[in-house]
């Protein structure tokens, strides 16, 4: 950074102060303000303030750099930034409206229309793991737990960064989180697993390589039919895809038959 750039830095710095706030920044000031911008904006790739947050910690370094009175009016204009922090999130949770139609109506498909016909595809493969038992409930509790922490965590996020202020997107979440106990996702289920369950797991796989490629045909015309269902459902909420997209069952590798071992809707959502 240029001695001219830092310069034109702290004068737009005390330009915006004024024009906004009526504070009028000493230049030593505006250097303390513009090290703390800089800290905020360098921050971390893994952890994030939310919008209250970032103002709370805001706040307290201000109060080291003002003095009482500029402090005094600095918060006096706190109230207007919460209102628009409200506002940008409500109009945000608008855009959410045809997502949650279309999530919604996949719900619909998966309660009519896609679990029923796994429940009947897989009727005949379940035998096939019936000296495992254990493993296979092991692997789905273990499973149950991960749905369980990854809902509560989904929760935790939601409340801290949006409060109240989006319920759409508390709806679409949700409804996701739904989704993934009727069918489950593998692959970021694999991607949280310790040791233990990772080996339980590998077995699992093994052992279903042994019936994979019937078991792929068994399943064929139902994953067809619900990969048809999927292009349509984002074509009515959203308009043709542009550029790629993937879209539900569109992997066809036999780890993803996986989801058949995980399979037991009814644990998954007592």
């Amino acid at each position: 950074m240029t001695h001219q750039y830092y310069e034109s830095q702290i004068r737009f710095l005390q330009t915006q102060f004024k024009g906004k706030m009526g504070i009028e920044l000493t230049d030593q000031q505006a250097e303390k303000v513009l090290s703390y911008e800089a800290e905020k904006s360098s921050g971390s790739s893994s952890y994030f303030f939310s919008a209250w947050e970032e103002l709370d910690y805001e706040q307290d370094k201000f109060q080291e750099i003002l003095t009482p009175a500029q402090f005094a009016d600095y918060l006096s204009g706190k109230p207007a930034r919460i209102k628009q922090i409200e506002k940008s999130l409500i109009d945000y949770d608008q855009q959410y409206l045809s997502q949650l139609n279309a999530v919604e109506e996949r719900m619909v498909y998966y309660q009519e229309t896609l679990i029923p016909a796994l429940r009947n595809d897989l009727r005949r493969y379940s035998s096939n793991f019936f000296y495992v038992r254990e493993k296979v409930d092991f692997l789905r509790s273990e499973f149950k737990k991960y749905l369980a922490d990854s809902k509560r965590r989904m929760l935790v996020e939601h409340y801290r960064h949006n409060k109240t202020f989006q319920p759409t997107v508390l709806k679409v979440s949700l409804l996701l989180h739904k989704q993934a106990c009727l069918y489950p996702d593998y692959f970021p289920f694999k991607a949280t697993m310790d040791a233990p369950t990772k080996a339980v797991a590998d077995y699992l796989y093994e052992r279903l390589l042994r019936t994979a490629e019937e078991l792929q045909n068994a399943l064929k015309d139902t994953m067809d039919k619900f990969k048809d269902f999927c292009t349509s459902n984002f074509v009515k909420h959203f308009g043709e895809p542009q550029g790629w997209h993937a879209f539900y069952g569109a992997n066809n590798s036999k780890e993803e038959l996986m989801f058949t071992i995980l399979f037991d809707p009814e644990k998954y959502l007592s």
